[in-house]
């Protein structure tokens, strides 16, 4: 599981599953976060510009 924080939100966004995966990713001069989230053998992901991004943080249940 992990957890986010983003500018301007007072919660953090929070991302479960067996596995996740954060990767670095450009398009149009614009850098992003991908978050790619495993669950039941199923992935999705999730673009955040990187600049909103204050910390990324991993959590163990």
């Amino acid at each position: 599981d992990g957890e986010e924080d983003l500018e301007g939100e007072d919660e953090p966004s929070v991302f479960t599953g067996e596995r996740i995966d954060v990767l670095d990713f450009e398009m149009e001069g614009n850098k992003y976060k991908q978050i790619r989230y495993f669950r039941k053998g199923i992935s999705k992901s999730q673009y955040i510009a990187a600049d909103l991004i204050k910390k990324i943080v991993e959590v163990n249940k």
